[in-house]
């Protein structure tokens, strides 16, 4: 429908359709995740020290985080 939020409350009206929008998100998450650990695999082991892989690694920790927040709700 265009015009509609996804997560307006016409958008999503059922639990079911929420806790499948959750686990979606999740999903991506997981995903991109993924990609930001074989990103910090790839850099050099003199860089590992850098500004780069801090911030590479802050960044999958805090993606790490979000996926466990959205999986708790998801999950109580």
């Amino acid at each position: 429908m265009p015009g509609k939020l996804m997560f307006s409350p016409d958008g999503i009206s059922t639990r079911p359709k929420r806790r499948r929008a959750v686990e979606m998100r999740i999903a991506e998450l997981k995903v991109i995740r993924g990609a930001g650990e074989d990103y910090i695999h790839r850099i050099p082991l003199n860089l590992q020290s850098g500004d780069v892989y801090s911030a590479a690694d802050n960044c999958i920790e805090t993606l790490a985080d979000a996926i466990d927040i959205l999986s708790d709700i998801y999950y109580q």
